[in-house]
């Protein structure tokens, strides 16, 4: 038998028979390749080997995993590779990542990649609550989760005149064609169709049926409830569909949050409040007694803490409480009454929100998961706001993959892409991959010269070493690497008291720069003007920004050249041990082959923290310093964790700040390159 290999980079990477050889290079002669699809005249090092690893393996429908580190190109890079095979047997990419600024960024590299190959076409996707322009919905957008019932309402009711304009269209292609171009982003589509008296997200939705790319949030994939109103939407067999998994470090966590709820007592009690205004006896005599079972078990809770708790015990305590006999079946009774208040609620115009129908199927669904071993259920006491309490029931979640496999199981094959997922074949399992599937790691495009990193030897901010003394000295080696630095600087800690610690400890005094500060709680918009604040000192002497790690300034936050030379990871961010941090653990030993510490604990601390080292570096000509404040990154424990971008120009040195300053103004004296 002949058999005919096609080569890639001198690589074989498929292998044909004779029989099929004529058909196959009648079709590859026709077929598109990543080439054809990549806008810019030369690429970095290591994105054509990227791109072509993606299209084969997508060939193949296979899952892969894929490390790059930033600055690698790696939007760009996935779209190229997975758009021929859309292209060729007209599927659809979905594109998921977590921001909205994210999202737009997959939609400003396709639209650069639509100037080289003008048959490309996509958008990026938002909830109703981000693109309506209805006045009566935008009155009430407190009330994000009834958005869609309002308007099914409106539009069943002929009441909004932005949806019945679209309708006039009944042909999505004929609509694209009408466009100014091909793609968009979602604010690009509200101001088409608000030029044109139509609804923008009923424009969205039209155009996801027959664009080759959507951006999209994790939640219109991961979570369930939300995927299956969606995926009529696509008008693609799922077959047919590419689910590209951006920042995928944050897909196992996201996964089990859209599969875990909760019930708090404020949410109980107006459902009494409501119960007594319809003069429901059942639903208040249940509801009290369910209140007064959790109090009574949440009495020995402090202000931050939780404990794992019986459903069934709960549920039973509340029936026992409240007088009412199991035979009444009080939860349907709620149910089919919350039913009722949403839809009379409807028809008067209003939007339909019964806290009695929260509480009931909550209740259900607390029940009906009691015997799952993936699921732990929680009692949780935490102080809000101005010292507020929040007392609650939580079901949570303990399988990513059981969202996620459901996911894979539907779809032609997954690319999973981060900066920040080592070891790969951690996240590979916590994704839900086979072992089939393929992972692999890029090294870094950056010149090592415009990188550095130092562990310093000698500090460790664990619990048990933590005293004045030790805040001092950090506030110390954080003084000597800002002054060192021409321009910005970030500090990121473990926890916002340990950033106000290390105010208490001289910061703010010994600093000769401004110090801007993220505060706990701070809205959006106050951020925003804080971090554009910080970075226009970065070309006038600098100043320094202190956060935390896991917040939006360490990892959604982009700050290339001047925005921040310097970065300094003060320790490394363990979950602080609770009883669902435990039972995580515990689940993942058994699911995981006995890696439960490593996975549920130790991978997420190291994540965060890589995270926050990676926001000085974030474009090719950047140069960075990265400061790792505690000795334990250097240990081989947690140095496995590291990615490869990280480790190769990684130093431990001694705890001396004078060395450190000295090292730093050599490093960004000396040329760049």
């Amino acid at each position: 038998m002949l058999n005919v290999y096609r080569l890639d980079n001198n690589r074989v990477i498929k292998t044909i028979s004779s029989q099929n050889c004529e058909s196959y290079i009648m079709k590859s002669s026709h077929s598109p390749r990543h080439e054809d699809f990549f806008p810019y005249p030369s690429s970095r090092e290591g994105q054509k080997e990227m791109m072509g690893v993606i299209e084969e393996a997508v060939r193949d429908g296979k899952d892969i995993c894929i490390e790059a580190p930033n600055g690698f190109g790696k939007t760009c890079t996935t779209l190229c590779g997975t758009l021929p095979w859309i292209k060729e047997n007209q599927g659809k990419i979905l594109y998921c990542a977590r921001t909205h600024r994210q999202l737009d960024r997959v939609v400003e590299e396709l639209n650069v990649i639509s100037e080289r190959n003008t048959e490309v076409s996509g958008i990026s996707f938002r909830g109703r609550s981000h693109m309506c322009l209805n006045e009566f919905v935008l009155e009430n957008a407190d009330y994000v989760a009834s958005v869609s019932e309002v308007c099914g309402e409106l539009k069943t009711n002929g009441r909004c005149p932005y949806y019945e304009n679209l309708q006039k269209i009944k042909d999505p292609e004929q609509l694209l064609e009408n466009l100014p171009k091909r793609v968009f982003t979602a604010i690009e589509i509200v101001n088409v169709a608000r030029a044109r008296g139509m609804c923008p997200y009923e424009m969205a939705k039209k155009l996801v049926k027959v664009v080759d790319v959507v951006a999209l949030s994790y939640l219109y994939v991961f979570d369930p409830f939300i995927l299956e109103s969606f995926m009529p939407e696509i008008d693609t067999a799922m077959k047919r569909v590419i689910l590209v998994q951006d920042e995928a470090h944050n897909v196992p966590t996201t996964a089990l949050d859209s599969a875990s709820d909760a019930l708090t007592m404020g949410t109980i009690r107006q459902a009494m409040r409501e119960a007594a205004s319809y003069h429901d006896k059942i639903t208040q005599k249940f509801c009290k007694g369910l209140a007064e079972t959790i109090l009574d078990n949440s009495v020995d809770l402090s202000d931050e803490d939780e404990k794992v708790v019986s459903p069934n015990g709960i549920y039973e305590s509340a029936l026992k409480t409240s007088e009412i006999d199991e035979e009444v079946m009080p939860l349907h009774h709620m149910e089919d009454l919350g039913k009722k208040i949403r839809k009379s609620q409807l028809k008067a115009g209003k939007f339909p929100r019964s806290a009695i129908f929260k509480v009931a199927t909550f209740l259900q669904r607390w029940i009906h998961l009691s015997k799952r071993e993936d699921y732990t259920f929680i009692l949780s006491s935490m102080v809000y706001g101005r010292r507020a309490k929040r007392v609650a029931l939580e079901i949570v979640a303990l399988d990513p993959t059981t969202i996620t496999g459901n996911v894979l199981k539907m779809i032609h094959s997954s690319v999973a892409v981060s900066g920040t997922i080592s070891p790969i074949y951690a996240y590979s399992e916590m994704l839900g991959f086979s072992g089939q599937s393929i992972n692999q790691v890029f090294k870094s495009p950056f010149a090592r010269q415009n990188r550095l990193c130092f562990i310093i030897d000698g500090i460790d901010t664990s619990y048990k070493n933590r005293s004045r003394g030790l805040f001092s000295r950090m506030v110390d080696h954080c003084v000597a690497v800002a002054h060192a630095t021409p321009s910005n600087t970030g500090i990121f800690t473990t926890s916002y008291y340990i950033a106000q610690s290390l105010i208490n400890a001289g910061l703010s005094e010994k600093l000769k720069k401004p110090l801007f500060l993220e505060k706990q709680g701070m809205k959006g918009s106050e951020n925003d003007e804080l971090v554009e604040a910080f970075k226009r000192h970065g070309e006038n002497q600098g100043a320094v920004l202190l956060g935390v790690q896991g917040g939006r300034n360490s990892e959604g936050g982009d700050f290339p050249g001047s925005d921040m030379e310097s970065v300094v990871v003060v320790g490394v961010p363990y979950a602080r041990p609770t009883p669902r941090i435990q039972a995580l653990i515990d689940y993942f030993d058994v699911r995981f082959n006995g890696r439960g510490r490593d996975y549920a604990y130790v991978l997420p601390a190291m994540t965060r923290a890589i995270q926050a080292a990676g926001r000085p570096v974030r474009k090719l000509d950047d140069r960075g310093a990265i400061i790792m404040l505690d000795q334990r990154f250097g240990t081989p424990y947690l140095k496995r964790f590291l990615p490869s971008w990280l480790t190769e120009i990684t130093q431990i040195v001694p705890d001396n700040p004078s060395i450190i300053a000295e090292q730093l103004d050599a490093f960004f004296t000396r040329p760049q390159i």
